[in-house]
């Protein structure tokens, strides 16, 4: 008689109990849960597998509810329920339950695995902590983990600034400062008169009476003044460090892995890691990479350097007497303070004058009279130790 034909005979004799039908996972004619039915069932896995929910028969799974073959399960996995586990939600990566009923736990479970869920070498029992840990990006972390960003491995802490200068022209020297230095005298040879010294007073009136006889040598005064200012050129060498991630929090473990690893939280891009409180502590067997991160102060700068004043050539001076006391009206003798005796227009006595020059071309600074000192410092603050497998 075919086992459907049977089924349906026994049924009316004795019902389902007694004649071994599918009862809470139980398939037909199990022993009990998980065991060849010895009946249809034989090179199959029925022992951990029943079909997609109804009685096996025979053949591989129909993937509507019953097995119809006859020839036996051969080589083939059925997807239905483990025989006799009773679901309880997805499943839980961490408690080495199989929460769903398919038979994989954990880490065995693709469930798990898509999430990022990794067989993790062992823990240390003391001073470490399991973490995920991202050594170039700060991407999120898990919603159930706890999310720290770092600066990663600084290995150039040590190196100083480097630092320069340049002196640029500021307020630019004056040509009308100082004295004019002139001899002067009846004949050519200019020097009757003995030399006098005229303030130039910066371009402004002299109210002072002067006699200028028939020979003048004047020389204008050098520029004077002005300022150079200085600016410093700073390069601050990289530490080498990069941005990172530490995502930790995650204190239990679960199941599906080969003994003694365990199964932990590695999403997409970070490591499976340890992390220890200071730096450059010993990395324990399993993860043998190790890590400095913690947060970078680096104020490594340079100070205050200084230049000298500026070099410049003045356009031969004209120095202009008038016969008012305050230089008004029109000009009765002009000189040129050209440093040679010249004869004069119109010698004589003179109640003011004035004198004028301008810059003949732009003012330049030299090199700086002092360099600008490296100042600061690098370090690596709170650092702690990251050791990755």
């Amino acid at each position: 008689m075919s086992v459907a034909r049977f089924a349906v005979a026994c049924l009316a004799a004795t019902g389902v109990a007694a004649c071994g039908l599918a009862v809470n996972g139980l398939e037909s004619g199990d022993g009990g849960v998980g065991v060849l039915d010895g009946t249809a069932d034989v090179t199959n896995a029925d022992a951990s597998y029943e079909a997609s929910g109804g009685d096996d028969t025979g053949a591989q799974p129909d993937g509507a509810s019953n097995d119809t073959g006859t020839t036996g399960d051969v080589a083939v996995a059925e997807t239905g329920l483990v025989d006799g586990c009773v679901p309880t939600g997805p499943e839980s990566c961490t408690n080495g339950i199989d929460d769903d009923c398919n038979g994989l736990t954990d880490c065995a479970d693709p469930a798990c695995t898509t999430q990022g869920y990794t067989c993790v070498p062992p823990l240390p029992a003391m001073g470490w902590d399991y973490v995920a840990f991202d050594a170039t990006s700060q991407t999120a972390c898990p919603a159930t983990l706890t999310q720290k960003l770092v600066d990663v491995d600084p290995m150039n802490l040590s190196a100083p600034a480097v630092c320069g200068c340049t002196c640029a022209p500021g307020t630019p020297p004056s040509c009308e400062q100082g004295n004019i230095s002139w001899t002067h005298g009846p004949n050519n040879q200019c020097g009757t008169g003995g030399p006098t010294n005229t303030p130039a007073s910066g371009g402004t009136c002299n109210a002072m009476s002067l006699m200028v006889d028939a020979y003048v040598l004047a020389a204008q005064p050098p520029p004077a003044g002005g300022t150079c200012t200085a600016s410093t050129t700073t390069t601050v060498p990289p530490t080498g460090a990069t941005k990172g991630e530490v995502c930790s929090g995650e204190t239990v473990f679960g199941a599906g892995c080969t003994a003694p690893e365990v199964c932990a939280l590695a999403p997409t891009g970070f490591t499976p890691c340890l992390h220890h409180g200071g730096a450059n502590m010993g990395c324990p067997a399993g993860y043998p990479t190790s890590n400095s991160v913690g947060t970078l102060m680096d104020n490594r700068g340079c100070g205050n350097c200084t230049c000298g004043t500026p070099t410049a050539t003045c356009t031969v001076g004209s120095w202009d007497f008038f016969g008012t006391s305050d230089c008004s009206g029109a000009v009765g003798l002009v000189l040129e303070t050209n440093d040679q005796c010249n004869q004069t227009t119109s010698p004589g006595a003179y109640a003011s004058n004035r004198f004028s020059s301008t810059l003949a071309s732009a003012a330049t600074c030299g090199a700086p009279t002092t360099a600008p000192p490296a100042i600061g410092a690098a370090m690596l603050t709170g650092a702690d130790t990251i050791c990755c497998d």
